[in-house]
């Protein structure tokens, strides 16, 4: 650190006092936590609440970027990357409402404070409130880092001696230390010293937030509509493309069946011819040269060879007219 420091301090000191950029003197925020490393019991970094109504992202820092300490805030050197700032931080805690447990498994007190080492970061007591039924007089004890066992984020496990042997700092129940209230932009302005129209008005903050939501609420409709049409042309356009392949296979396969029958139809077609070859045709179909039989319908073939089973019916013979009839009868005399 370069500038001033005090001998020793407090977390609850530190705690809400307004970190500033060293080399632009715009504010981060007032400080919100302290990180410590609980296996070291060092403060490694702070970390800024950016609220308000700018409503900027949360800021943590290293211990070693803080420049100065004064009575009224912190000034820090905005130097390092945020990503090597959160891997040295990742093993660190808060350290905020942190019960004190002894190795006894017994529920000793509450974390209240500690005092560390403005220069080097180095913790030099824990600060804490007995719990009641734990031996210990009402007051604010301190512990000695060498006594803690491990830490967490919700507890503390320190020597069961430590704490029963724990010096008395303070009797008495202590307060806890009143949360400053966020600082508002409003409370940097002279405003004993502006008139009422050079005050900013509130709605107009209002009016101006209502409005870039619905831009932006239409920017997003506006862009979805885009999308909506783009992805209804892609697949009017697939589908187009679709059908044509498969028009082009469709035609592509009955060109091909067109083909193969139009083959098999001369295939058919030449064997029919050769299997023809040799037979007459035309003028040549009748060869006077082969003999022929003619045949009468109404001709009677004898059935020679077949035996009669009874003679056939030869009818009387009958008198040719009746004159010859009438001269056979006897007369009469």
């Amino acid at each position: 650190m370069d500038g001033p420091l005090p001998q020793d301090m407090l977390k609850s000191e530190l705690l809400n006092r307004l970190a500033i950029n060293l080399d632009t003197a715009e504010e981060f925020g007032p400080i919100a936590e302290v990180w410590v490393n609980s296996r070291t019991h060092q403060v490694q970094g702070i970390g800024c609440s950016a609220g308000g109504l700018l409503q900027r992202q949360s800021r943590r820092f290293l211990w070693s970027q803080i420049g100065s300490i004064g009575r009224d805030g912190v000034v820090v050197k905005a130097g390092a990357q945020i990503e090597a700032i959160d891997e040295h931080l990742q093993d660190c805690l808060p350290l905020g409402m942190v019960e004190i447990w002894s190795d006894h498994g017994d529920r000793t007190g509450q974390l209240f404070d500690y005092r560390f080492d403005p220069a080097t970061g180095n913790i030099l007591q824990y600060l804490f409130i007995p719990e009641e039924g734990s031996g210990l007089a009402p007051g604010l004890y301190a512990l000695d880092p060498v006594a803690v066992i491990s830490t967490g984020r919700r507890r503390m496990m320190a020597e069961d001696a430590a704490l029963r042997s724990a010096p008395l700092i303070r009797a008495g129940l202590p307060q806890p230390p009143e949360p400053t209230a966020p600082r508002s932009p409003f409370e940097r302005l002279p405003l004993d010293r502006l008139s009422l129209d050079q005050i900013p008005d509130p709605r107009q903050g209002w009016d101006a937030a209502v409005k870039t939501t619905r831009q932006a609420q239409q920017q997003v409709s506006d862009r979805l509509q885009d999308q909506r049409q783009k992805l209804g042309a892609e697949a009017q356009d697939r589908r187009q493309k679709l059908q044509a392949e498969a028009q082009d296979k469709l035609g592509g396969l009955l060109g091909n069946v067109k083909k193969r029958t139009r083959h098999l139809r001369n295939q058919l077609r030449e064997a029919v011819t050769d299997a023809t070859a040799g037979l007459p045709s035309g003028p040549n179909l009748r060869d006077d040269n082969v003999p022929t039989i003619d045949v009468n319908a109404m001709e009677l073939w004898p059935e020679d060879d077949l035996p009669s089973e009874r003679p056939l019916y030869r009818p009387p013979n009958r008198p040719e007219n009746r004159d010859n009839r009438a001269d056979d009868r006897p007369r009469h005399r």
